[in-house]
Order: structure tokens, then C-alpha cells, then sequence
């Protein structure tokens, strides 16, 4: 992460604690320290609209989360998907009615 203060790549996460921090944490922010400056920022958790504090591998790493992320959900749709399906055919059948 790229200090907004000193421009410095040393920057982490910060531990979260407070009021502040937890409204923050509303709205997708997480807190980081820049371990050359001891400045204290936010974030967005994820990344779009704090690009400019990313590097070049935290951008790459991210948007490879988001692409496993993305498949991880479409997986599920199409299971909960099958799975409905495969419920109302089984109620379908119990539920007929049999003419003899």
C-alpha cells in the first residue's frame, strides 16, 4: 500500500479500534499505517476507488480475487439453481393427482 502522506510503499494494515472505525467499517473502509511517516488512512476494502495507493501486484492480486470470487458465486447460482429444480420436479410428482 502507498502512503498518501510521504508517497512511501511501506504502509499495512492498521488494527481497528473506536467509534470512528466502526462506522468506517460501514462503508467498506479499513485503516492503514505507514510504518516511515506513522501517518493513519483508509482504504476501501476493494480497491477501486483507491487505486492510486495500490502497486502494481496489489492490483493484480486483487482482481484475481475478484475473478475467483465472481466463479466461486456463479457456481453457487447454478447449484441453488439445480437444486430448485430438482425440488419442484420431486413435488410435481408427490403431489399429482392419480386417476384410476
Amino acid at each position: 500500500m502507498i502512503c498518501i502522506k510521504c508517497k512511501g510503499s511501506q504502509a499495512h494494515r492498521s488494527h481497528r479500534s473506536g467509534f470512528r472505525d466502526g462506522v468506517y467499517r460501514l462503508f467498506q473502509l479499513i485503516p492503514y499505517r505507514c510504518r516511515g511517516c506513522q501517518a493513519r488512512f483508509y482504504a476501501y476494502r476493494a480497491g477501486e476507488q483507491s487505486a492510486g495507493m495500490r502497486t502494481a501486484e496489489e492490483r493484480k492480486v486483487m482482481a484475481l480475487r475478484r475473478r475467483l470470487r465472481w466463479k466461486h458465486t456463479k457456481k453457487a447460482v447454478v447449484l441453488f439453481g439445480v437444486g430448485a429444480a430438482i425440488l419442484m420436479v420431486c413435488l410435481y410428482v408427490i403431489t399429482r393427482q392419480r386417476v384410476e
